[in-house]
């Protein structure tokens, strides 16, 4: 066997013609004679006893081309595929073309190309893609595959988990300030049985209470009903964030196009990335900004639901 170009496995330098090259006889492994001779024993000597023995560059590099076409490696997002798939299972992009990354891709350091493989040009409801992608900004990976899906196929369900656990801070989050404030009144006012329930119980243990006593005594001669309306309650905060689960995507594809066509309209000329830019992506700060009005809501709840008890009993 040609050891010229492999390495010694003693020292890790290369070997050059006219070295002298010894061989381990039970793992196979080269070393200068001097450096075999420097230690009086193979550098591989953990491999000895095992089923394991040393390999040349070219057959680990035979190995790995060889694990690899298992494989279709998505170019946008380097998703391994199985060798059937037309589409990345990821992003969706073409994986018959052979096209490389061009001046968009924006791929180094792992960073997937901002289109994912798509036609940056397609219209997606009066809006190319890249303009779509531009205003959503951060997590384009998740979106754009489901609004191209959305967009071809015309289904409006997705599964999107944030929107399941606190839909405020969602819509919040991407400026969706009209379902944000929407479902966090709903969410608010679905909560009071419940709050009530519990200040009754507080009440009846403890000597202070911001209830009467007798508006107290009253609620709990009606603990019965109080306790079916929070059920109903229950189950309706359920269905709200099971539906804003479903179509949470939905309805913030149709924001997004929505939002750039009053870009486009308000507009002087072209309408410019910057532009789109700065009218998407997430605002942290608006996350702040619904905690706070998530408590003041839940104050103003309170006194309303006791005027509202206090005029009923």
């Amino acid at each position: 066997m040609n050891y010229i170009g492999e390495k010694c496995v003693a020292c890790g330098e290369a070997f050059k013609d006219g070295d002298d090259i010894v061989v381990c006889p039970e793992c196979g492994s080269p070393h200068h004679r001097a450096c075999y001779r420097a230690e009086n024993k193979c550098a591989n000597s953990a491999l000895h006893g095992t089923d394991e023995s040393w390999h040349s560059s070219a057959e680990e590099k035979q190995e790995t081309e060889a694990e690899e076409k298992k494989f279709v490696i998505c170019s946008a997002c380097h998703f391994p595929n199985s060798l059937e798939a037309e589409t990345c299972v990821r992003c969706g992009a073409d994986l018959t073309s052979d096209d490389g990354c061009d001046e968009d891709s924006e791929a180094s350091f792992g960073v997937p190309r901002p289109y994912l493989g798509f036609n940056p040009d397609e219209d997606m409801g009066g809006s190319p893609l890249r303009d779509v992608a531009d205003f959503v900004r951060t997590n384009t990976i998740y979106y754009i595959p489901i609004f191209k899906r959305m967009k071809d196929t015309g289904r409006s369900i997705s599964f999107n988990l944030i929107s399941f656990i606190f839909p405020p801070v969602y819509f919040a989050n991407r400026r969706m300030w009209f379902w944000a404030l929407l479902s966090l009144v709903a969410f608010v006012i679905l909560s009071m049985p419940l709050a009530v329930s519990y200040l009754i119980a507080d009440g009846l243990e403890s000597s202070y209470t911001i209830f009467p006593e007798e508006l107290i005594q009253k609620l709990y001669d009606n603990r019965h009903t109080l306790s079916m309306l929070v059920d109903v309650c229950n189950v309706a905060d359920m269905f709200i964030r099971i539906t804003f689960c479903l179509f949470s995507n939905k309805l913030y594809y149709r924001f997004v196009l929505r939002s750039l066509k009053r870009l486009k309209a308000h507009a002087s000329g072209e309408l410019r990335r910057e532009e789109i830019l700065a009218a998407g992506g997430v605002r942290i700060l608006n996350t702040v900004l619904v905690m706070v009005l998530s408590l003041a809501l839940t104050f103003a709840a309170m006194y309303g639901t006791y005027l509202l008890l206090s005029s009923l009993l």
